[in-house]
Protein backbone atom coordinates (compact mmCIF):
# COMPACT_ATOMS: atom_id res chain seq x y z
CA UNK A 1 0.00 0.00 0.00
CA UNK A 2 1.85 3.25 -1.08
CA UNK A 3 1.90 5.95 1.93
CA UNK A 4 -0.58 8.98 -0.20
CA UNK A 5 -3.45 6.06 -0.94
CA UNK A 6 -2.45 4.54 3.03
CA UNK A 7 -3.60 7.79 4.21
CA UNK A 8 -7.04 8.15 3.08
CA UNK A 9 -8.88 7.02 5.82
CA UNK A 10 -11.21 8.40 8.20
CA UNK A 11 -8.85 9.07 11.26
CA UNK A 12 -10.28 9.98 14.39
CA UNK A 13 -8.87 11.27 17.36
CA UNK A 14 -10.52 11.19 21.17
CA UNK A 15 -9.62 13.19 23.60
CA UNK A 16 -11.36 12.28 26.91
CA UNK A 17 -11.01 15.27 29.04
CA UNK A 18 -11.82 16.12 32.91
CA UNK A 19 -10.84 19.34 33.64
CA UNK A 20 -8.15 20.47 31.02
CA UNK A 21 -8.97 23.74 29.55
CA UNK A 22 -5.28 24.79 30.51
CA UNK A 23 -4.40 22.58 27.87
CA UNK A 24 -6.15 21.23 25.65
CA UNK A 25 -6.88 24.04 23.00
CA UNK A 26 -3.25 23.84 22.40
CA UNK A 27 -3.25 19.97 21.84
CA UNK A 28 -6.80 20.38 19.35
CA UNK A 29 -4.05 23.35 17.61
CA UNK A 30 -1.36 21.02 17.43
CA UNK A 31 -3.25 18.17 15.67
CA UNK A 32 -5.19 20.07 13.22
CA UNK A 33 -1.41 20.91 12.29
CA UNK A 34 -1.02 17.47 11.25
CA UNK A 35 -4.36 17.62 8.92
CA UNK A 36 -1.91 18.29 5.86
CA UNK A 37 -0.47 15.18 6.56
CA UNK A 38 -3.81 12.82 6.48
CA UNK A 39 -7.28 14.09 7.20
CA UNK A 40 -8.75 13.58 10.64
CA UNK A 41 -11.36 14.62 12.79
CA UNK A 42 -10.83 15.29 16.51
CA UNK A 43 -13.24 14.29 19.38
CA UNK A 44 -12.86 15.93 22.56
CA UNK A 45 -14.97 14.14 25.29
CA UNK A 46 -16.05 16.25 28.14
CA UNK A 47 -15.94 14.18 31.19
CA UNK A 48 -18.32 16.68 33.08
CA UNK A 49 -15.91 18.74 34.02
CA UNK A 50 -16.11 21.46 36.25
CA UNK A 51 -14.26 23.89 34.47
CA UNK A 52 -14.09 25.55 30.73
CA UNK A 53 -13.51 22.73 28.48
CA UNK A 54 -16.38 22.04 26.75
CA UNK A 55 -15.95 26.39 26.05
CA UNK A 56 -12.57 25.57 24.96
CA UNK A 57 -12.80 23.09 22.59
CA UNK A 58 -16.08 24.76 20.54
CA UNK A 59 -13.75 27.56 20.61
CA UNK A 60 -11.55 25.49 18.47
CA UNK A 61 -11.62 23.01 15.48
CA UNK A 62 -12.75 20.11 16.78
CA UNK A 63 -16.11 18.86 17.90
CA UNK A 64 -17.00 18.03 21.35
CA UNK A 65 -19.38 14.89 23.25
CA UNK A 66 -19.99 16.38 27.06
CA UNK A 67 -20.72 13.98 29.27
CA UNK A 68 -24.08 14.36 31.57
CA UNK A 69 -22.01 13.08 34.35
CA UNK A 70 -18.29 11.74 35.32
CA UNK A 71 -17.65 8.67 33.77
CA UNK A 72 -13.48 8.07 34.22
CA UNK A 73 -11.21 7.89 31.48
CA UNK A 74 -12.21 4.57 30.26
CA UNK A 75 -16.00 5.45 30.36
CA UNK A 76 -15.26 9.08 28.26
CA UNK A 77 -13.13 6.77 25.83
CA UNK A 78 -15.82 4.67 24.80
CA UNK A 79 -18.26 7.19 24.11
CA UNK A 80 -15.85 8.21 21.84
CA UNK A 81 -15.47 5.25 20.38
CA UNK A 82 -19.29 4.67 19.83
CA UNK A 83 -19.86 8.15 18.01
CA UNK A 84 -16.50 7.53 15.81
CA UNK A 85 -17.32 4.01 14.56
CA UNK A 86 -20.59 5.81 13.81
CA UNK A 87 -19.33 7.87 11.92
CA UNK A 88 -17.29 5.57 9.55
CA UNK A 89 -13.85 5.94 11.22
CA UNK A 90 -11.20 3.25 10.59
CA UNK A 91 -8.69 4.38 12.52
CA UNK A 92 -9.36 5.37 15.85
CA UNK A 93 -6.37 7.43 17.96
CA UNK A 94 -6.27 7.78 21.80
CA UNK A 95 -4.77 10.48 23.26
CA UNK A 96 -4.54 12.14 27.02
CA UNK A 97 -5.33 15.84 27.34
CA UNK A 98 -2.56 17.10 29.74
CA UNK A 99 -0.16 17.91 26.99
CA UNK A 100 2.01 14.82 27.14
CA UNK A 101 1.40 12.88 23.94
CA UNK A 102 2.90 14.92 21.15
CA UNK A 103 0.63 15.13 17.88
CA UNK A 104 3.86 14.67 15.37
CA UNK A 105 3.77 11.13 16.52
CA UNK A 106 0.57 10.66 14.95
CA UNK A 107 1.92 9.67 11.35
CA UNK A 108 4.27 6.61 12.90
CA UNK A 109 1.46 5.12 15.32
CA UNK A 110 -1.28 5.11 12.83
CA UNK A 111 1.02 3.31 9.99
CA UNK A 112 0.79 -0.18 11.58
CA UNK A 113 -2.59 -0.15 11.59
CA UNK A 114 -2.62 1.79 8.20
CA UNK A 115 -0.18 -0.90 6.68
CA UNK A 116 -2.55 -3.74 8.39
CA UNK A 117 0.83 -5.13 10.40
CA UNK A 118 -1.31 -4.38 13.80
CA UNK A 119 -4.94 -4.40 14.47
CA UNK A 120 -3.34 -2.13 17.91
CA UNK A 121 -0.85 0.53 18.03
CA UNK A 122 1.16 1.60 21.57
CA UNK A 123 3.41 4.99 21.18
CA UNK A 124 5.96 3.59 23.93
CA UNK A 125 7.61 5.64 26.05
CA UNK A 126 8.83 3.66 29.00
CA UNK A 127 11.56 6.28 29.97
CA UNK A 128 8.97 8.68 31.14
CA UNK A 129 8.36 6.12 33.81
CA UNK A 130 9.19 6.57 37.59
CA UNK A 131 11.09 3.85 39.63
CA UNK A 132 7.91 2.50 41.42
CA UNK A 133 6.11 2.54 38.26
CA UNK A 134 8.74 0.78 36.10
CA UNK A 135 8.23 -1.69 39.29
CA UNK A 136 5.21 -2.24 38.60
CA UNK A 137 5.33 -2.65 34.56
CA UNK A 138 7.78 -5.14 35.39
CA UNK A 139 5.70 -6.99 37.86
CA UNK A 140 2.68 -6.74 35.60
CA UNK A 141 4.35 -8.14 32.58
CA UNK A 142 5.44 -11.11 33.89
CA UNK A 143 2.13 -12.00 35.43
CA UNK A 144 0.46 -11.07 32.59
CA UNK A 145 2.91 -12.50 29.88
CA UNK A 146 2.11 -8.98 27.78
CA UNK A 147 5.61 -8.77 25.80
CA UNK A 148 4.82 -4.96 26.22
CA UNK A 149 7.47 -2.34 27.76
CA UNK A 150 4.86 0.60 28.18
CA UNK A 151 1.78 -1.40 30.07
CA UNK A 152 0.17 2.67 30.95
CA UNK A 153 0.29 4.59 27.94
CA UNK A 154 -2.47 6.08 26.65
CA UNK A 155 -1.77 7.26 23.61
CA UNK A 156 -2.88 4.37 20.79
CA UNK A 157 -4.28 3.31 17.54
CA UNK A 158 -6.79 0.94 16.49
CA UNK A 159 -8.76 -0.58 13.75
CA UNK A 160 -12.25 -1.15 13.43
CA UNK A 161 -12.48 -4.49 14.76
CA UNK A 162 -10.02 -3.78 18.11
CA UNK A 163 -12.17 -0.91 18.90
CA UNK A 164 -15.56 -2.33 18.46
CA UNK A 165 -14.06 -5.14 20.12
CA UNK A 166 -13.67 -2.74 23.49
CA UNK A 167 -17.49 -1.86 23.14
CA UNK A 168 -18.46 -5.42 24.48
CA UNK A 169 -20.74 -5.37 26.91
CA UNK A 170 -18.11 -6.97 29.83
CA UNK A 171 -15.62 -4.74 29.46
CA UNK A 172 -17.77 -2.16 31.16
CA UNK A 173 -16.79 -3.47 34.07
CA UNK A 174 -13.57 -2.30 33.67
CA UNK A 175 -11.85 0.90 35.60
CA UNK A 176 -8.74 1.14 33.67
CA UNK A 177 -8.09 1.85 30.11
CA UNK A 178 -4.52 -0.21 30.03
CA UNK A 179 -4.04 -3.61 31.15
CA UNK A 180 -7.76 -5.28 31.38
CA UNK A 181 -7.76 -3.75 27.99
CA UNK A 182 -5.01 -5.28 26.44
CA UNK A 183 -5.11 -8.49 28.40
CA UNK A 184 -9.02 -8.50 26.52
CA UNK A 185 -7.32 -7.99 22.96
CA UNK A 186 -4.72 -10.46 23.17
CA UNK A 187 -7.55 -13.25 23.84
CA UNK A 188 -9.79 -12.26 21.28
CA UNK A 189 -6.70 -12.74 18.94
CA UNK A 190 -5.36 -9.00 17.88
CA UNK A 191 -1.97 -8.13 17.14
CA UNK A 192 -0.41 -5.21 19.39
CA UNK A 193 2.59 -3.77 18.68
CA UNK A 194 4.62 -0.69 20.50
CA UNK A 195 6.08 2.77 18.45
CA UNK A 196 8.50 3.70 20.62
CA UNK A 197 7.42 7.99 20.76
CA UNK A 198 8.51 10.71 22.44
CA UNK A 199 5.93 12.16 25.79
CA UNK A 200 6.30 15.54 27.29
CA UNK A 201 5.89 16.38 31.49
CA UNK A 202 3.07 16.90 32.07
CA UNK A 203 2.13 20.58 31.70
CA UNK A 204 -0.50 20.92 34.59
CA UNK A 205 -1.78 18.78 37.32
CA UNK A 206 -1.11 15.06 38.14
CA UNK A 207 -1.68 11.56 37.28
CA UNK A 208 -5.32 10.86 38.88
CA UNK A 209 -3.86 6.87 39.35
CA UNK A 210 -0.28 7.73 40.49
CA UNK A 211 -1.18 10.92 42.81
CA UNK A 212 -1.63 9.16 46.37
CA UNK A 213 -0.99 5.82 48.08
CA UNK A 214 -4.48 4.99 47.99
CA UNK A 215 -5.13 5.51 44.71
CA UNK A 216 -1.56 3.49 43.96
CA UNK A 217 -2.55 0.60 46.19
CA UNK A 218 -6.24 0.53 44.45
CA UNK A 219 -4.78 0.12 40.95
CA UNK A 220 -1.79 -2.29 41.90
CA UNK A 221 -4.94 -4.65 43.38
CA UNK A 222 -6.95 -4.15 40.54
CA UNK A 223 -4.46 -5.12 37.79
CA UNK A 224 -2.70 -7.75 39.91
CA UNK A 225 -5.90 -9.58 39.97
CA UNK A 226 -6.72 -8.80 35.66
CA UNK A 227 -2.68 -10.33 35.71
CA UNK A 228 -3.13 -13.37 37.50
CA UNK A 229 -6.55 -14.42 36.01
CA UNK A 230 -5.53 -13.58 32.67
CA UNK A 231 -9.40 -12.02 33.22
CA UNK A 232 -11.15 -14.78 31.83
CA UNK A 233 -14.47 -13.37 30.91
CA UNK A 234 -14.90 -15.26 27.91
CA UNK A 235 -13.88 -17.93 26.40
CA UNK A 236 -11.87 -17.14 22.95
CA UNK A 237 -14.80 -18.49 20.54
CA UNK A 238 -17.24 -16.05 22.48
CA UNK A 239 -14.64 -13.35 21.91
CA UNK A 240 -14.18 -13.84 18.26
CA UNK A 241 -17.72 -14.25 17.87
CA UNK A 242 -18.21 -10.11 18.87
CA UNK A 243 -15.75 -9.15 16.08
CA UNK A 244 -17.47 -6.92 13.33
Amino acid sequence: MGREESWNHKISVIIPAWNEEATVGDIIYDLNAQVEQFPLTIIVVDDASQDHTAKTVRGCKAEVISLARHMGAWGAIQTGFRYALQKGSKVLVTMDADGQHDPACLSSLIEPILNRNADVSIGSFPERGSTGRRISWRLFRKMSKLPLLDLTSGLKAYNRRSASLLLHPQIHLLEYQDLGTLLYLKKAGMEIVEVPVHMQARKYGHSRIFNNWKSVIKYLIFSTLLCVSKYPIASDKAVRSELP
